[in-house]
């Protein structure tokens, strides 16, 4: 082959390999410029609800930020005022012997809990702390809550339903038993208080992202009792 050839066979390859360079170029801006595709953005969001909720009775962490972080070792200091009956208020513990934990009810007739409607339950230090929020609140408000005005379907006759929590990931899997004992839980309104003070109550935890409720082992045994 002769320098002339081979001179003129580099020269061609020099400007085929331009020309592919300028068509990449050329794709690739022309993707920057296409408005998106709202058939596609639904989809992925549709895929990335369906692989972090794995089906049954969830909910994710709410997006509003309102409900309190809570510290299992702090306690915010008491009310200089004391507290009003009916007012749905209550001071924390002054001189708590252990973790004091949050537990949220609903106030009065209102149908899904306050961010300030809580009650302070004291639990021992060595307990594992979501464990013994949840055992709290299954036993409901006690009297003296009541008259301030907490509600709940949850007393003294639910304190054996919770079975258990298990913190998978960001999830807490919690388990119930024999809620036939919670009075009016077919009723929507009442179903609609009692998972809202669940998620209120599990989500002051910043190391749970989501929750599932099961009814022995099944989310779909618990949703079936509403």
């Amino acid at each position: 082959m002769s320098p002339r050839t081979l001179q003129i066979l580099l020269g061609l390859l020099t400007t085929a390999v331009t020309v592919v360079l300028a068509l990449v170029v050329l794709a690739t801006f022309l993707r920057v410029l296409r408005p998106p595709d709202p058939e596609r953005i639904a989809a992925r969001a549709e895929t990335a609800v369906t692989t972090t909720t794995t089906g049954g009775f969830a909910a994710p962490r709410p997006t509003d930020t309102t409900l309190p972080q809570v510290t299992a070792t702090t306690v915010a200091p008491p009310p200089t005022e004391g507290v009003i009956p009916g007012g749905c208020q209550e001071p924390p513990p002054r001189n708590p012997q252990g973790t004091v934990v949050r537990v949220f009810y609903t106030c009065g007739s209102a149908p899904v809990p306050d961010v300030t409607g809580s009650v302070y339950r004291t639990v021992p230090a060595t307990a594992t702390v979501l464990t013994a929020t949840l055992t709290e609140m299954v036993e409901g408000p006690d009297e003296a809550e009541r008259e301030m005005g907490f509600t709940s379907v949850f007393s003294e006759a639910s304190s054996g339903v919770f079975a258990g929590v298990v913190l998978d990931s960001g999830t807490a899997i919690v388990d119930f038993v024999g809620l036939e004992v919670l009075d009016g839980l077919d009723q929507p309104t009442v179903a609609t208080a009692m998972v809202a003070s669940l998620n209120a109550t599990v989500f002051q935890f910043d190391t749970v992202d989501a929750v599932e409720y099961r009814l022995g082992g099944s989310c779909e045994a618990f949703g079936a009792t509403m």
